[in-house]
């Protein structure tokens, strides 16, 4: 369904303000749902409306997105987002992160008490619109098994790098630590289709190419095996250990009871570029790189070689340029249904 960016701008900020969120926080997390759905990351746009509200109506999450300070320093803070909307208490966090690494040309926020943070590339994209290197991780629910675990053992833990450039704009990478998402098993197992190997272990924790077990107590398996786990870990420590948030089994992330937090963790980090003093030379050099890479001997099947985050950038670009965005129709149906909940027309 295509829909009009400022129409669904306008009644998404309006739906979570009735939720209790100020004007400027509904703005927050209107936009990070709006740039994600235009990048045409689906599962982290729009999609998500209806649980964040599911969320705060539970009293599980919430709503004046005030955090506090429990270390500061010139290069580096800790705080506890006091259970409000992760994505909100996350921007916060990475302008702190900007603040900081302007004046001293690193800035570190870590964080505690938050939610389900939303797609890790928007804080990133954050520092590379304003001439910084970003990254972005979080921890979250137990999805995957670590190498050689036959369960559930550690979160499907997100994480994003982002650096300026200067004609291709930027280069964003986005990745969960899984082979593939939850949300693809299940369409698979709807069109009776049969995984590929390494995929998903059974609720036994043995492989399995039968899509239809992940919903029986099945686990996603890390990508890479060893090496996915291994960067889940890392996310899991600097987010959550170093932070003071909840690890592992304990993570909340969508929380749906107010008298238990979520306490999940997240590691912001900027990098000021201009303190190195030729901010537009770096970027022709990160340019220089990408077509060197871009140029070189196709495989075989292959048209263009992308760098991360292109596609996305190209179908953001060309939302923006007819001022629509593609939705479905599911999404656009539960959207309806939180705004006939709210009274809103």
């Amino acid at each position: 369904m295509r829909v009009a960016i400022d129409d669904i701008k306008n009644r998404s900020t309006a739906i979570f303000e009735k939720a209790g969120l100020s004007s400027w926080d509904a703005d927050v997390i209107t936009d990070v749902l709006l740039q994600t759905e235009m990048r045409g990351v689906f599962t982290h746009g729009f999609m998500r409306l209806e649980r964040y509200i599911s969320c705060i109506k539970s009293g599980g999450i919430k709503t004046d997105g005030e955090y506090t300070v429990i270390y500061d320093s010139p290069s580096w803070a800790s705080i506890d987002g006091n259970d409000n909307l992760g994505i909100v208490i996350s921007y916060k966090a990475m302008k702190l992160a900007m603040a900081k690494a302007r004046e001293t040309g690193v800035g570190i926020v870590n964080v505690r008490g938050s939610h389900h943070f939303g797609a890790a590339g928007y804080y990133t994209s954050m520092c590379a619109d304003s001439n910084m290197v970003g990254m972005s991780m979080s921890n979250g629910d137990i999805l995957i098994a670590a190498t050689g675990s036959g369960e559930k053992t550690i979160g499907n833990n997100p994480f994003s790098y982002a650096f300026p450039a200067d004609k291709y704009g930027k280069i964003v990478y986005d990745i969960a630590m899984s082979y593939v998402s939850d949300r693809k098993v299940v369409q698979m197992d709807k069109e009776g289709k049969k995984l590929p190997e390494g995929w998903i272990i059974d609720k036994d924790g043995k492989a399995t190419v039968d899509p239809g077990e992940y919903e029986k107590g099945g686990t996603l398996l890390p990508f890479g095996g060893y090496k996915g786990y291994g960067l889940a870990l890392m996310v899991e420590t600097l987010a959550a250990t170093l932070s003071g948030a909840a690890m592992t089994k304990n993570v909340h992330a969508w929380n749906t009871d107010k008298n238990r937090g979520g306490n999940v963790g997240h590691f912001f980090m900027a990098l000021d570029i201009e303190k190195l003093g030729n901010p537009e030379g770096y970027k022709k050099r990160v340019d220089a790189m990408i077509d060197e890479i871009k140029n070189s001997k196709k495989a075989d099947g292959t048209d263009k070689i992308y760098y991360p985050g292109e596609i996305e950038m190209g179908k953001m670009a060309r939302c923006l340029e007819c001022g629509y965005v593609e939705i479905s129709d599911d999404t656009m149906e539960a959207v309806e249904k939180v705004e006939k909940e709210y009274g809103l027309k």
